[in-house]
């Protein structure tokens, strides 16, 4: 396989993730001084800034897309993993605690960003914000480094490692050892050795990870450098069935639970509020609870998100997982894991769809970001209706984007009962509740897709 010759060049993965870095570093230089107070003004300028277009509407979209199909291939060339393990071979080295092996940090930073930075500093349309996003990812990343050891950052804090964890759950590939014998035979066990943790080339696995036990795609970042530091030869990328990993006896933390419930609304707002239609729905009780307590400013978006991504998902999963609790005689914890392995596969395929939607509708936006980097003038004219935007390659893609918008949910919806049906040791009673709750999830899906795009 062509990918595991990539992975076993020594310099291959470290020169892809320093152009990776130099990308990030010039984002950040065509963001930084870009802003507005208008909103009407920034949901153009997200568009026409190029920084912004680039991170929000196509790096963003792919590296979804590609947790899903493919694994957390992305974790092979993030610009931070570098910088952490530079920095964490200079740094103090401290073991980290058990609130940051818990996951609860990722959940929070996350939630931070969800909330109180797209929706309601708006680091998603205002590039000046975005620039200061990215500064402050990357100096975590580097204090991270400095203070604890090996790379901290990457396991226990960055924000979207839940996310390309837990969609990885799904895809094709994933690190294995060709032959178990030669590791069980191995003395010098040259992948997880504390001797090999700072190497540049060839660290020993510095995610607490022995590659003949890995049992999911979890937590393997796929930095590639156990390929150099195996002296057997013994490491491969591997093909596996999609969602197997679903499959098994997959046992998830309360904060991966966390993390995926405000995914979960999170998507639903992000593909129902495409369509003027469902938007209205969808907003209408945050907006009641806005009016209701005199909420105004950026702030109604703070109220909005903990509505949409905390509030509702939690009552949501609390009330079916009570009545498993009750009826079904389930714990509490896998009553939860339950209806998150059921949901998983249907708010990943509208994340994908998501990302369908957004990278093909910003396609009109290129001319102007390409010819104005900044984007602030051609933003001004689009705004000023001056310069007219070209649809002409929208209205032809219309027809496959909407084939998709009816397809993925329904293949979402299918690949999940599947899961449901598969998952081991769980009653019919059981597995009754965790359909119920599926059919409501993706039933809203489904019901305004459908209104949407073929009527």
């Amino acid at each position: 396989m062509l990918i595991n010759k990539f992975f076993k060049n020594n310099y291959f993965l470290a020169v892809i993730q320093f152009l990776t870095l130099t990308v990030f570093i010039l984002l950040i230089y065509g963001a930084i001084g870009i802003t507005t107070g208008d909103p009407a003004f920034a949901k153009i300028l997200r568009n026409t800034n190029l920084s912004n277009l680039i991170v929000w509407s196509y790096w963003w979209p792919v590296i979804i897309v590609t947790a899903i199909l493919f694994g957390r291939f992305w974790c092979s060339i993030c610009p931070m993993e570098l910088v952490t393990s530079f920095f964490g071979r200079i740094g103090l080295k401290r073991k980290p605690g058990n609130i940051l092996k818990s996951g609860w940090i990722i959940t929070l930073f996350y939630s931070i960003i969800l909330i109180l930075g797209i929706h309601t500093l708006a680091i998603h349309r205002i590039p000046r914000y975005m620039a200061v996003y990215m500064l402050t990812l990357f100096g975590v990343a580097v204090i991270s480094g400095l203070i604890w050891e090996k790379r901290t950052f990457c396991t226990y804090i960055c924000p979207v490692g839940h996310l390309l964890g837990l969609y990885s759950l799904l895809s094709f590939k994933k690190l294995s050892v060709k032959d178990p014998e030669v590791c069980e035979k191995c003395t010098t066990k040259d992948c997880i050795t504390r001797e090999s943790h700072y190497k540049f080339i060839g660290r020993s696995c510095t995610s607490e990870l022995y590659p003949p036990k890995i049992t999911d795609s979890r937590s393997c970042i796929l930095c590639g450098q156990c390929f150099k530091s195996c002296s057997k030869d013994n490491i491969a990328i591997k093909g596996k069935k999609f969602a197997s990993d679903l499959f098994t006896n997959l046992k998830l933390s309360w904060a991966e639970m966390g993390f995926f419930m405000m995914v979960s609304g999170f998507v639903i707002y992000e593909v129902l509020s495409e369509w003027h239609v469902s938007k209205k729905i969808v907003v209408a009780f945050p907006n009641m609870v806005n009016d209701l307590f005199g909420i105004a400013g950026s702030f109604k978006g703070t109220v909005k998100a903990f509505v949409l991504f905390i509030l509702i998902p939690g009552i949501f999963y609390f009330l079916f997982a009570l009545i498993k609790r009750f009826v079904a005689k389930e714990s509490w914890k896998k009553s939860f894991t339950q209806l998150v392995l059921a949901i998983l596969p249907v708010t990943a395929s509208m994340h994908l769809l998501k990302a369908i939607l957004k990278t093909s509708s910003r396609i009109p936006y290129w001319q102007f970001s390409l010819s104005d980097p900044a984007g602030v003038v051609s933003a001004q004219n689009i705004m000023s209706k001056t310069v007219p935007l070209d649809k002409t390659v929208l209205t032809t893609l219309s027809p496959f984007v909407s084939f998709a918008a009816v397809l993925l949910p329904v293949l979402g919806l299918i690949l999940s009962l599947v899961v449901i049906k598969k998952q081991k040791n769980d009653s019919t009673l059981s597995k009754s509740i965790s359909v119920a709750a599926l059919l409501i999830y993706s039933g809203i899906f489904i019901t305004a897709l459908t209104l949407w795009r073929l009527f």
